[in-house]
């Protein structure tokens, strides 16, 4: 088996080697052979309906159609026999044992291509004894001609194929697909509405009734096409019209196809138009972005081919994910799940020996699986590594710079995080060949070139140490344990303080409580020194801000803007608010130049209201700037009486002087 994103070389490697007869689909001459099987479906769904309804003497074999027919029917019995011998795509895998892929093709597509070779109406005739006979039971025969149609199965992998093409325009794409389904179905409608009038020699109670003794074959097959594309689009000019009761049915059954049919035209048309189809426009975006990048950055033709690869493997893959599938169930369900998949491959490694089942399934709810194509490096030699892997699907390949010692596979600990491992490794591991890595356990290989599943990973015993380096050995563990350690508790501190401020901006008592019950501090800060208590403050969350002082918060923290939570709400105007903060003796804590700031910008600004609530939130009501000029001047200079009146209630020096030994009533 090899992955669908494999390089030229590996292709080549599999059709050398000693595999006699199997085809694989990326050989041109298949290419060629399934385009013509393609071509021969849509002559099916064209001359299948026309030569039922148009044939001159049905029940024989002596018209042009027929050996057209016959032609079709040896192309689609050669492809019988194509597929079992023609590996094929599963999971993103090439099949190419012949035993495996007989039994799926005879388990899978194998009936249906034989139903549309089996001639079906030669055996009707023959069991009935009507074989060489012309006339009515021979016309009602042909209609199991009608089972060949199975073959348009290809139709819907070539339009699976032209709509994930990113170098076929969606848009034509959608219009030449809904005008060729119209066409189809107009195309068989008129024939078989024709095919009703002959069943009754064209008598006066057809809808074409005596009219057709004039007409040609074409324009017998024009009147029933004109026909069928006016009822379709509901026009109804009344010329002709169904005149008996089966005509009357047929005509109704296909109104209403019609109005399913149309419906779909018209939702994907809107569909592509308004939204578009959003999975495939993201993989063909991604895809474009992708292919510029690499351009840009002068990739190799190899590296941007598997690019590709992986990013067409995650886009097949997304939607039978484990989190997209399991996202909508309970956690319960989902642990079962996990367990049911991933505990087979877990517990067999030295990381989980005499662990707690709980433990256990924890520890299977916070990692992920992730799937890598072929050829794809997981880990390069000397990297730092942040993630723990346990390989449970596929086979990966160890590679090391020197095969002289022995090999050894030391599998670290981790406590309770996927991503808590910072050891370099000095070598290299590779995917063989398609599968999934599980978030859990790191190998550290010494020597070697070792090509293993997840049963063996799972198995690999701890080498021998050296005894003069074995000290140092334990002693380098122990550093990364205690790395471990410190950075799982580092990534817990910032992953919680996140939660808690979530829970802040969005006035979550309840978590805020379940978290402060539990021993989180609620005074803990992100990367700006922002705390709980100022989010809340600043979003005016008063149930928030008691609550977090009932738990001791402390309201004078100042962030790495200089700023508070008082001073948080005093700007974002959240009275109430304020005014609880300063009953828990909550202040400004601001510098006298910063003070001087933002009491003459509220003056400048003619904001009055805020100016009234720095006040009362004790800013400093002289409060000067480099210039020694104080808000009073600012008012004074501006005529802002207002402002004057507001900042003397407060007590403000209107006698000050700046730096030109000016004074506020000088100003004015």
């Amino acid at each position: 088996m090899i992955g669908e994103g494999a390089s030229v070389t590996d292709r080549k490697m599999i059709e050398k080697a000693e595999i006699r007869g199997v085809f694989f689909p990326w050989m041109n001459w298949y290419k060629i052979w399934w385009t013509t099987t393609v071509i021969g479906a849509i002559g099916t769904l064209f001359f299948g309906p026309f030569q039922i309804a148009f044939q001159k003497e049905p029940g024989t074999f002596n018209e042009s159609a027929d050996w057209f027919e016959l032609g079709l029917t040896s192309i689609f019995i050669i492809d019988i026999f194509v597929h079992f011998n023609l590996a094929y795509y599963r999971n993103e895998l090439i099949i190419f044992e012949r035993r495996t892929i007989v039994t799926e093709y005879i388990h899978g597509l194998f009936l249906v291509d034989f139903v549309g070779v089996f001639p079906f109406e030669t055996a009707g005739l023959w069991i009935s004894g009507h074989l060489g006979e012309t006339g009515r039971n021979a016309l009602l025969f042909s209609l199991l001609r009608m089972l060949r149609f199975v073959r348009l199965h290809r139709l819907r992998k070539l339009s699976t194929f032209l709509q994930y093409d990113a170098r076929v325009s969606l848009f034509w794409f959608t219009l030449t697909r809904n005008f060729a389904a119209v066409l189809a179905l107009t195309h068989m409608e008129a024939c078989l509405m024709y095919f009703l009038a002959r069943l009754r020699d064209f008598d006066e109670e057809t809808w074409l009734g005596p009219l057709v003794t004039d007409m040609t074959g074409f324009d017998r097959y024009v009147t029933s096409l004109y026909w069928s594309i006016v009822t379709f689009c509901t026009v109804g000019y009344g010329d002709f019209s169904p005149s008996n009761s089966i005509e009357q049915i047929w005509g109704s059954i296909f109104m209403l196809v019609n109005v399913v049919v149309a419906a779909w035209i018209i939702g994907s048309i809107t569909l592509l138009i308004v939204k578009g189809d959003e999975k495939t426009g993201e993989y063909r975006d991604s895809l474009q972005t992708l292919q510029q990048y690499g351009e840009m950055n002068h990739f190799d033709k190899s590296v941007l081919t598997k690019l590709k690869a992986q990013l067409r493997l995650e886009f097949n893959n997304r939607e039978i994910s484990d989190e997209q599938v399991l996202k909508n169930f309970p956690s319960a369900v989902r642990r079962k799940i996990l367990r049911k998949l991933y505990l087979k491959p877990l517990v067999k490694t030295q990381l989980m020996l005499s662990v707690r089942p709980q433990f256990v399934d924890a520890f299977l709810a916070s990692c992920t699986v992730e799937i890598f194509s072929p050829g794809e490096e997981i880990v390069e030699r000397g990297a730092i590594l942040s993630d723990l892997f346990l390989l449970v699907g596929g086979v990966a390949e160890i590679t090391t710079p020197d095969a002289s010692a022995v090999v050894t596979a030391i599998l670290q600990p981790t406590i309770g995080s996927v991503k808590a491992m910072q050891v370099a490794l000095p070598s290299s591991l590779s995917v063989l060949r398609a599968g999934s890595v599980f978030g859990i356990d790191r190998l550290d290989a010494d020597d070697n070139m070792e090509t293993t599943s997840y049963d063996s990973l799972a198995d690999v015993e701890i080498g021998e140490l050296d005894s003069s380096s074995k000290i140092q050995d334990r002693q380098d563990a122990l550093t990364a344990v205690a790395d471990l350690v410190r950075m799982h508790m580092d990534k817990q501190l910032d992953d919680q303080t996140t939660r808690l401020l979530f829970a802040a901006s969005r006035g979550d008592t309840s978590t805020i409580a379940l978290m402060c019950d539990h021993g989180f501090e609620p005074d803990n800060a992100d990367y700006d020194n922002r705390t709980a208590l100022m989010v809340a403050a600043m979003k005016g969350n008063t149930d928030v801000v008691r609550l977090l002082l009932k738990y001791r918060a402390d309201p004078n923290l100042i962030d790495m803007h200089s700023s508070t939570a008082l001073l948080e709400a005093v700007k974002s105007g959240h009275e109430v608010t304020m005014n609880v903060l300063l009953e828990k003796g909550a202040m400004l804590n601001m510098s006298e130049s910063l003070a001087a700031s933002i009491l003459c910008q509220a003056v400048h600004d003619g904001d009055i209201v805020l100016l009234r609530r720095l006040l009362k939130a004790g800013i400093k009501v002289d409060a000067a700037d480099y210039d020694k000029r104080t808000a009073a001047h600012v008012a004074a200079g501006e005529g802002n009486v207002t402002a004057i009146q507001v900042l003397s209630e407060y007590g403000a020096n209107l006698s000050l002087k700046d730096r030109w030994n000016n004074t506020a009533s000088q100003e004015a």
